[in-house]
C-alpha cells in the first residue's frame, strides 16, 4: 500500500478504520475532548480487545486535564496511561496507521488546517513500535477509574476558569482631575500619625489562624472549619466565629448574620467555592494574583456561584481572607466605588468581577506608596481618603459641619468625619 496524504476533514476515514477494526485500537494524543466519543463508543469498541489510549493529564489546562470524556473512555475498557511529554499524534486500528497534526478534537479533525499521513505497512509497524515503547516508559502513569473521579474536582476548577478565560474584557479607567488634591490628603493622613500597634497584633493573630485553616484544607475538607451552630463544641474553632467573634470582625466587620454564614457554608456547593478560591486543597498550583489576567479570572470566578445568600460581601470577604495581601478588607462593590470615585478614578466595568478586579487594581495602584503595605491598614486610609473627600463636597455645597457629622451616626464613621476636618483644616481647604 502507498502512503496517503490527507487534509481535513478526515473524521469518517478515520472512523472507517476504527469500524473495520476488531483487534486494536492504540491512539497517541497529547490533546482530546468529547468529540472522541464520535469515534470511540460502545457501538465502534464492543468487539475490540486492546483499546490503549496515551494522552496527556495536566491540571494546568483544561484541554490536557478532559476527565469525563476519559471516564467515558475508561468505562469503554480502555486502558489509559499518561505521558506529559508527548507531542505526536498517532493512530493505529488493525488495518490503518495515521501519522498526523491533529488532535482527537473536532477542530483536529474537521476545521484545522492540519495534515494526515496515512502509513504504508512499513512504517505502521515502527509506529506500532514506537507506540508501544511509550506505553512501556508510562507504565507507572496508569490510570483507573477511582483516579478520575478524584480529578473531577480539579476540573471543575479549571471549568469554570476556562469559561471566562476567552472573553475579551477590556476594563478601562480614567482619572478625574478635582479640586481636592488627593496626594495632599494621604500626606495628612500620614502626619496624624495614628497608632496601628492593635491593628498589627490582629493580623498577626489572624495569619496564624488563616495559615492553620489552609493547612487543615490541604488534608480535607470540612464543612465544622467554616460553621458550627451554638453549643457545638467546636463552636469557636471556625471561620464564622472568626468572621462574627474573632480577630477578623475586629479588624474587618462584613455586616453579615450568623443565617446567611449558616446557608453559605452549610450549602452543598459550598465546597465547590473554596476549591475555587484555595485550589491548593485540590493539589492544584496556587492562584498566580500579580498576573492582571489571573486576576481577573478570579474575580470573575468567585462570583459564578448559584447558593443563597452568597451574593456580594460574602465572595469578597473570602477573597479578602484567603489573600489579605492582595484585596481590601472592604466587602461592598459600592464601597469600593466611593473609596475610588474619592481617588478620582472612574471604571467602565460592569459585572460584579469586572468591578472587583477594577477597584481592587487600581485602588491599590493609587496607594501604593504609602508607608505601609498591609491592607488592613490600607483600608483605614482609604476609608479616611473617602470620608475627607465626602465632608469636603458636602461643605462646598453649602452645609454645615454641625449638620454632616449628624448624619453619620455610627461611631466609626463620626471619627473618619472628625479626622477630615482636621485634614481639610490643615490643607487650608475650609
Amino acid at each position: 500500500m502507498n502512503e496517503i496524504i490527507l487534509t481535513n476533514p478526515i473524521t469518517s476515514s478515520i472512523l472507517n478504520s476504527v469500524y473495520a477494526s476488531s483487534k486494536k485500537i492504540n491512539f497517541a494524543v497529547p490533546f482530546l475532548n468529547s468529540f472522541a466519543n464520535v469515534l470511540l463508543n460502545e457501538t465502534t469498541t464492543s468487539q475490540i480487545a486492546d483499546k490503549r489510549l496515551l494522552t496527556r493529564l495536566d491540571d494546568s489546562n483544561l484541554i490536557t486535564f478532559e476527565i469525563p470524556t476519559l471516564q467515558i473512555l475508561c468505562d469503554l475498557g480502555f486502558i489509559i496511561r499518561f505521558d506529559n511529554k508527548i507531542h505526536l499524534k498517532l493512530y493505529i486500528t488493525d488495518y490503518d496507521t495515521y501519522v498526523t497534526s491533529s488532535n482527537l478534537t473536532k477542530g483536529g479533525f474537521e476545521s484545522n488546517i492540519e495534515l494526515t499521513i496515512k502509513v504504508d505497512s512499513e512504517n505502521s509497524k515502527l509506529c506500532s513500535e514506537i507506540f508501544n515503547q511509550l506505553w512501556e516508559n508510562s507504565k507507572e502513569n496508569e490510570v483507573n477509574a477511582d483516579f478520575l473521579k478524584a480529578c473531577l474536582p480539579k476540573y471543575e476548577i479549571l471549568k469554570k476558569r476556562d469559561q471566562f478565560k476567552d472573553k475579551d474584557v477590556v476594563v478601562s479607567t480614567s482619572v478625574v482631575r478635582t479640586k481636592l488634591d488627593i496626594a495632599e490628603i494621604i500626606d495628612e493622613i500620614i502626619k496624624l500619625n495614628k497608632d496601628y500597634t492593635k491593628t498589627m497584633y490582629l493580623v498577626h493573630e489572624a495569619n496564624k489562624l488563616r495559615e492553620i485553616l489552609k493547612s487543615q484544607l490541604r488534608t480535607s475538607f470540612s464543612t465544622e472549619l467554616f460553621y458550627t451552630p451554638a453549643n457545638h463544641t467546636k463552636r469557636q474553632n471556625n471561620l464564622f466565629y472568626d468572621f462574627t467573634y474573632g480577630h477578623e470582625v475586629k479588624l474587618a466587620g462584613t455586616g453579615l448574620r450568623e443565617k446567611q454564614f449558616k446557608a453559605v457554608f452549610e450549602h452543598p456547593e459550598f465546597k465547590k467555592v473554596i476549591q475555587y478560591i484555595f485550589p491548593e486543597m485540590e493539589g492544584m498550583k496556587a492562584w498566580n494574583l500579580k498576573d492582571d489576567k489571573e486576576l481577573l479570572l478570579f474575580c470573575q470566578g468567585i462570583f459564578d456561584f448559584k447558593i443563597p445568600q452568597y451574593s456580594e460581601a460574602l465572595p469578597i470577604r473570602l477573597a479578602s481572607y484567603f489573600y489579605p495581601d492582595y484585596f481590601l478588607p472592604i466587602f461592598k462593590l459600592d464601597h469600593l466605588k466611593k473609596v475610588s470615585d474619592a481617588l478620582n478614578i472612574n471604571t467602565d466595568a460592569k459585572t460584579n468581577g469586572e468591578r472587583l478586579y477594577a477597584y481592587t487594581l487600581h485602588i491599590s495602584e493609587k496607594l501604593k506608596a504609602l508607608p505601609n503595605n498591609n491592607n488592613y491598614i490600607k483600608s483605614n486610609i482609604a476609608y479616611s481618603i473617602l470620608y475627607t473627600s465626602e465632608l469636603y463636597h458636602k461643605l462646598q455645597n453649602g452645609a454645615t459641619y454641625e449638620s454632616i457629622e449628624a448624619e453619620y451616626k455610627k461611631h466609626w464613621k463620626k471619627k473618619y468625619i472628625q479626622n477630615g476636618l482636621r485634614i481639610l483644616k490643615n490643607l487650608g481647604a475650609v
